[in-house]
């Protein structure tokens, strides 16, 4: 049996050696397999691109553990005991997982060796290791019939005029990156919230505006709210943006330029890892006040129209004793528990989504404060782009009348 994977050779006895740097994982094959049709003993023969001769591991009696806590995702070690190496392997987690099977019932003597083929021990031929990083500029090289190689890590499709997002994307089950800039997109499947690994998402210069709110549910993956990182909506003719933005807990740079936007959601503030956030160039008045519960790297508010005074009519106060559905509420945002239309009824689902955020981070829902209060970038950021003062008004919620003296009043 042989597998095909991205392989790294780690010697641990080498740790305690100054000067000796860990070699880089390689694109490898390690075949399973006897040595001679007499022979009982299994071996583990690992052939990569500078070794194509291969290296033999005794198997019987020499594995010493496997490591598959991360199997899922498709990484695993091999702990041999001589010598005393680690195998990592990276790559496609069914075939891995195939591959430690049949390994684990050779050490279990429930598999016949006469079985394993003898050709596995014989050196192959290795493939230059395939690209990762996909980059289409012309509708000619669109892999229309092939598809998308499945270890795409990067993928590009820029500026070709696509109308549609593509579903063979939804098959990369190890795509980090995604840039569908420059095209004539108008919404993404729900799908897309379940790329396991999915990091960077860049959707410039498309007609997201275009589509309805109820189009935006991809937001609401639970692998995406973790491991997003990089959000690009710049130049897409938004007018409002996605109460479902924050759930994305990992989100660090978010890019709002060019749009079409008047107010921010209040779950911006619910955003803690933000350190970057781009609304240049749209229509806003104010800014949410819960953007006092995060630090802000870097902040571009230019080219807005924001209110510079207060318009004491547009205050409200409706403070009441809470339902037992705001109190549940408050725990599943406090803890960042997991939620879609799947688990709750979807009116909960979109109840929850609009949660207003109090300066003391509670959120608020059927009992609040509203008031609007001036603040200078400088509090909220480290570094701000404004075409006018540093001043503006933020649309802040209060929980209670006494978070409301406390924050309101020493503004």
């Amino acid at each position: 049996m042989k597998l095909v994977c991205s392989i790294e050779v780690f010697h641990r006895h080498l740790t305690f050696v100054p000067n000796i740097r860990r070699r880089k994982p390689q694109q490898s094959c390690l075949a399973l397999g006897r040595q001679s049709v007499k022979s009982e003993d299994v071996y583990l023969l690992l052939q990569t691109q500078t070794n194509k001769v291969g290296t033999k591991f005794k198997v019987n009696n020499n594995i010493e553990k496997l490591f598959t806590r991360c199997i899922d995702e498709g990484k695993a070690t091999i702990r041999l005991i001589e010598p005393p190496v680690d195998i990592n392997l990276q790559g496609d987690k069914l075939q891995i997982k195939s591959f430690l099977n049949v390994l684990k019932l050779c050490l279990q003597k429930k598999y016949d060796p006469a079985i394993l083929n003898l050709s596995n021990l014989t050196p192959k031929i290795l493939k230059a290791t395939p690209k990762t990083t996909l980059v289409i500029k012309k509708k000619s090289d669109y892999p229309v019939l092939e598809g998308f190689p499945r270890i795409t890590v990067e993928l590009h499709i820029v500026n070709l005029q696509r109308k549609s997002f593509d579903r063979q994307i939804l098959k990369l089950q190890s795509l980090r990156v995604l840039n569908l800039s420059e095209n004539l997109i108008t919404s993404l499947p729900a799908e897309v919230g379940n790329l396991p690994h999915l990091q960077e998402l860049y959707l410039a210069d498309n007609q997201l505006g275009k589509s309805p709110i109820s189009k935006w549910t991809w937001m609401n993956g639970i692998n995406i709210s973790r491991n997003l990182r990089l959000l690009n909506l710049c130049s897409n003719q938004i007018f409002k943006v996605p109460d479902q933005i924050g759930k994305l807990h990992g989100l660090v740079s978010l890019y709002l330029t060019n749009n079409k936007i008047s107010a921010l959601p209040q779950g911006i503030g619910n955003l803690k890892n933000l350190k970057f956030l781009m609304v240049a160039k749209n229509k806003l008045l104010t800014l949410p006040g819960s953007m006092k519960n995060i630090r802000l790297s870097e902040l571009d508010v230019s080219d807005n129209a924001f209110q510079m005074r207060c318009d004491s009519t547009l205050c409200s106060s409706d403070v009441k004793v809470p339902s037992l559905v705001d109190l549940t509420a408050r725990v599943v945002v406090k803890k960042r528990m997991y939620y879609d239309a799947s688990i709750i009824p979807y009116t909960l689902v979109c109840y929850i989504d609009k949660a207003n955020y109090c300066l003391c981070g509670m959120p608020c829902f059927g009992s609040f404060i509203q008031k609007f209060m001036p603040v200078n970038l400088s509090d909220i950021t480290n570094a701000v782009k404004f075409t006018d003062r540093n001043d503006v008004l933020l649309e802040c919620y209060f929980c209670s009348i006494k978070c409301c003296a406390k924050y309101y009043s020493s503004s």
